[in-house]
């Protein structure tokens, strides 16, 4: 199974011409050497990062090819999950160095949100950021309305805007009528 995803990709390919081993054995060395990186926090953080941005880039442009709909919902949401956490974590962040193996974590979280036969992503927003989301906007749209308005008047989301804007002050005492600003005044 590996063998025919390995075999759609041209660099997997070359790597098995020219070393006569097979693609499968490079993909898991390559995965296996950067499993280990993360585990001995070697740029674990780079390498996570990239993990967690560059195959969800690269699958979220071949959903954008695809006729259907669902692999864009999948993708759509995977961003929406991945910008919260990463905000959460920046804010974060001085607890990532408390935390024994964060990046490994982080990692398996990251596959397990992508993953399709998962779908965490989708998981997270149905059942953490969407409700968050709507309470938020429910209790933002509940502002009080003032005791003297009639009941059927609309209640306006925004501050008003103002119509017209002053015209800057300027000070007639010293300015003569036709003297240049710049020339010193003779006397």
């Amino acid at each position: 199974m590996a063998d025919a995803h390995l075999a759609k990709i041209p660099l997997a390919q070359a790597f098995q011409e020219k070393t006569r081993v097979p693609k499968v054995y490079g993909a898991a060395g390559v995965a296996g050497a950067g499993l280990l990186l993360v585990f001995l926090n070697i740029g674990a953080a780079l390498l996570v990062n990239l993990t967690g941005f560059g195959y969800a880039a690269f699958a979220s442009m071949q959903a954008i090819e695809t006729r259907g709909q669902q692999d864009d919902a999948q993708w759509l949401t995977y961003w929406v999950v991945f910008g919260m956490f990463n905000v959460l974590e920046y804010f974060a962040g001085f607890v990532v160095y408390w935390f024994p193996f964060y990046y490994l974590a982080k990692l398996g979280f990251l596959v397990w949100m992508m993953m399709p036969s998962t779908r965490g992503a989708e998981r997270l927003y149905y059942s953490g950021i969407k409700p968050l989301v709507l309470h938020v906007r429910s209790t933002r749209r509940k502002t009080p309305v003032a005791e003297s308005a009639p009941e059927s008047a609309p209640v306006a989301d925004t501050a008003p805007v103002m119509d017209t804007v002053p015209a800057p002050a300027q000070d007639t005492t010293t300015a003569e009528p036709n003297a240049k600003k710049d020339e010193p005044k003779s006397e």
